[in-house]
């Protein structure tokens, strides 16, 4: 006598349901880099934009304006709730290195084109990284040194030229640096739900970085602290731009896929960014020569390095081989 057993067709659509599954999660899991992506091309043509509005508004001007209507903006969508405590003071602190960041490269692009300051800026790249392993001991692999080194490689050969480092190469450096400890800040404070409010914070503490900036001018050489006002329409669109798509839309989704992504590994996707920057530059009238095609190439092979690969997923959800490979781990798992 032979014995059947009978699957219940629920058990039966379980394994099917999963794979079914893997597809939506893959994707999810490809969000954050992805993010990270549209931010690097916003920020690369941003530079073109910021060296046209900074002939007309000086540095700490430029920054008010930016900063201040993308404050505004975030603040008329109340999202994001109320920050906890700590959360707030640690928003507070990157608020106030990209703060630093946005001053010097400002005051940077009245000493050098754009072309050279996004390329510059990109050794952020190298600096998030090191200052992972050496302040907070991360364990970086073989792979991530090689795409490091890579992107190294392609900055250098991005902003190689023949005049050397003067007053605005030198600033670019610092804000760079500056940029490399947010970074990886960044990826260790921010919260996913918290994005929005993380964003809003940081984006009022730079608006009253550039204020104490203009007071501290006004007391030197007399004249009243307010923001000068921009003469030309053209500034008035740049400025419009910059507040709404290149501060307040990429912090909040910097804040979200940092939250996710590793510092090392954001670091090297936003090396998009003065790829991005050198094209905009020579469409817009800067020579576009072997040297930056090269050094672009060099800085999306980084990218490819890095991003590409077998890494485990914390979940187990996913199998090596699907989708999931091309995007990011996240360091941790966050709401």
């Amino acid at each position: 006598m032979s014995t059947s057993i009978r699957v219940p067709p629920a058990a039966r659509a379980a394994p099917q349901a999963a794979v079914r599954g893997d597809t939506p999660a893959a994707i999810r899991r490809c969000l954050p880099t992805a993010a990270l992506i549209v931010v690097a091309v916003v920020w690369g043509v941003t530079f073109t934009v910021v060296d046209g509005a900074a002939e007309e508004l000086p540095a700490p001007d430029l920054v008010v304006w930016r900063f201040g209507l993308a404050t505004l903006v975030l603040g008329l969508v109340r999202r994001g709730g109320t920050l906890p405590g700590g959360l707030r003071l640690r928003s507070v602190v990157l608020g106030a290195l990209l703060g630093s960041g946005f001053l010097l490269q400002a005051w940077a692009l009245t000493f050098t084109d754009a072309l050279v300051t996004g390329f510059l800026t990109g050794l952020l790249a190298v600096v998030a990284p090191v200052a992972g392993w050496l302040v907070f001991k991360e364990n970086l692999g073989l792979r991530m040194w090689v795409g490091v080194a890579l992107a190294a490689v392609g900055i250098v050969v991005l902003g190689f030229r023949g005049g050397g480092f003067g007053p605005g190469e030198l600033l670019t450096l610092a804000s760079a640096v500056v940029w490399g400890v947010h970074l990886v800040l960044m990826s260790r404070w921010s919260i996913a739900r918290h994005a929005w409010a993380i964003a809003r914070m940081q984006t009022t503490v730079v608006s009253l970085l550039g204020g104490f900036v203009l007071v501290g001018r006004s007391v030197s050489r007399g004249g009243i602290p307010l923001p000068k006002l921009p003469a030309q329409a053209a500034t008035w669109a740049g400025l419009v731009f910059l507040a709404l798509i290149s501060t307040a839309g990429t912090m909040v989704l910097l804040s979200w896929g940092q939250s996710r992504v590793a510092a090392t590994r954001a670091a090297v996707v936003l090396t998009l960014e003065p790829a991005v920057s050198g094209l905009t530059a020579a469409l817009t009238g800067d020579a576009l020569t072997g040297r930056v095609v090269v050094g672009a190439v060099l800085l999306i092979a980084a990218m490819v390095v890095v991003e590409l690969g077998p890494r485990a997923a914390p979940s187990g959800r996913l199998r090596p081989g699907h989708a999931a490979r091309f995007c990011a781990t996240p360091a941790r798992d966050r709401p």
